[in-house]
C-alpha cells in the first residue's frame, strides 16, 4: 500500500491527521488511487476503519464518511481511525448503480476477493489485507441507492465463533437502528458482504444502511455519523459518553430477498421499518392498463428492510427484503 501525503498533512502513519491518496499493490489496481483520511492519536490503541461509497449514489453515506473525518481529534483519541469516503472510484461521476463499471461486479458481495480476481475482486482483497490488515473493526456505511428506500439497520455475520459474534453484535448495536440483521452462517459458503467476507477470516466488520433515493438526508447521515461515533465509544477510542438511543434495534438473524415473478410496475403497500406478517399482501405487479397482474407476499413474518421505489420492474428481479425477528424460525433465503 502507497500513500501520497495532500498539503497540510502529517507523513503517513505518524500521529495527528493524514490527508492524501492511497494506492494498493496489486497491479489491477494501478490506474485509480483512494482518498484516506486517518487520523492518530499520541496514545497507542486500536484501529477503525471506516468507508463509504462502494454504491456511489448511496449519497447519505458518503456524506458521513466526509463529516467524520473532522470529529476524530488525534489529541483525544487513542489509536487510529483511517476512513475511505468513497470505494468505487470507477462509478464515479458515472453513477453506476450497485456494480463497478470495470467488471459489472457488485463490490458490496465481493469480501473477501481474490488477489487473481477481476477489478472487484482484486480491491476487496487489497481492503482486507493491506488497508484493515490491522483494524480492529471495519464499518462499510450503505443506504438509498436511486431506486430504493430503506430502512435504519445495520449488519454483522454470525459465526461458529460465540466470542465474535458477541463482539459483532455488541458493534452493531452501537447504531440508533430500527432492525439490527446478524446473517446465517450459511452465508459463509461463499463470497458476500464485507461483514461475511471478515468474519470468513475471523474478523470483525460491520454495515450500516440508511437513505433513499440517492438523496442527502440528514437524518440518514446522522444515523451513520452517530453509530460510527458509537463504535469508537465502545472501542475506547473514544471516551465520551455513547449517544442516546430512540429506535427499537430489533435483533434479527436472517435477511430474506422476495422478487417478482411477472414483468410489471411493482405498488407497495407497506414501508421498510414495518412488522409483516407471512403471507401478508406488501404489493402489487400490475400491467399498463392497471390491472394486477400478481401480488406479492411476504415468506415469512419479520419487518421491512427496504423496498424499490422506482415500480418498473422485469420478472425475477429483488423488489423488497425482509428481515426475520431472532425468535421466528428461519428460512434460507437466495
Amino acid at each position: 500500500m502507497r500513500t501520497v501525503c495532500a498539503l497540510k498533512s502529517v507523513e503517513y502513519g505518524q500521529p495527528g491527521i493524514f490527508r492524501g491518496h492511497v494506492s494498493f499493490s496489486n497491479p489491477v489496481l494501478a490506474p485509480y488511487s483512494w482518498p484516506l483520511c486517518e487520523v492518530r492519536g499520541a496514545t497507542p490503541g486500536p484501529k477503525l476503519c471506516v468507508s463509504a461509497g462502494v454504491h456511489v449514489n448511496e449519497v447519505a453515506a458518503i456524506e458521513a464518511a466526509v463529516r467524520l473525518q473532522k470529529l476524530f481529534d488525534p489529541d483525544h483519541i487513542r489509536g487510529t481511525v483511517s476512513i475511505i469516503p468513497l470505494i468505487n472510484q470507477p462509478a464515479l461521476y458515472k453513477y453506476s448503480e450497485y456494480v463497478c463499471p470495470i467488471d459489472e461486479k457488485n463490490i458490496n458481495f465481493s469480501f473477501p476477493g481474490s488477489s487473481r480476481g477481476t477489478f472487484s475482486d482484486c480491491l476487496c482483497d487489497a481492503i482486507m489485507s493491506e488497508w484493515c490488515i490491522d483494524a480492529d473493526c471495519y464499518i462499510d456505511m450503505h443506504g438509498g441507492d436511486l431506486r430504493e428506500r430503506v430502512s435504519h439497520f445495520t449488519i454483522y455475520q454470525q459465526t461458529s465463533d460465540t466470542s465474535l459474534n458477541r463482539l459483532a453484535r455488541q458493534m452493531a448495536m452501537c447504531f440508533d437502528a430500527e432492525l439490527v440483521v446478524g446473517l446465517p452462517t450459511s452465508h459463509l459458503s461463499k463470497p458476500g458482504r464485507p461483514p461475511t467476507g471478515f468474519a470468513a477470516k475471523q474478523r470483525l466488520a460491520l454495515m450500516s444502511e440508511a437513505g433513499s433515493n440517492g438523496l442527502l438526508s440528514e437524518d440518514a447521515i446522522e444515523f451513520h455519523v452517530e453509530g460510527v461515533l458509537n463504535v469508537a465509544r465502545s472501542l475506547n477510542i473514544l471516551d465520551t459518553k455513547m449517544t442516546e438511543f430512540r429506535r427499537a434495534r430489533v435483533s434479527c438473524n436472517d435477511y430474506l430477498w422476495v422478487t417478482t415473478p411477472a414483468d410489471g410496475e411493482f405498488h407497495a403497500t407497506v414501508e421498510p421499518g414495518a412488522r409483516v406478517e407471512k403471507n401478508q399482501s406488501v404489493g402489487t405487479i400490475r400491467d399498463f392498463f392497471g390491472e394486477t397482474i400478481a401480488e406479492i407476499v411476504a415468506p415469512q413474518a419479520g419487518w421491512l428492510l427496504w423496498r424499490i421505489t422506482q415500480p418498473s420492474v422485469p420478472s425475477g428481479s429483488s423488489v423488497l427484503a425482509i428481515a426475520v425477528e431472532e425468535d421466528q424460525p428461519t428460512m434460507a433465503g437466495p
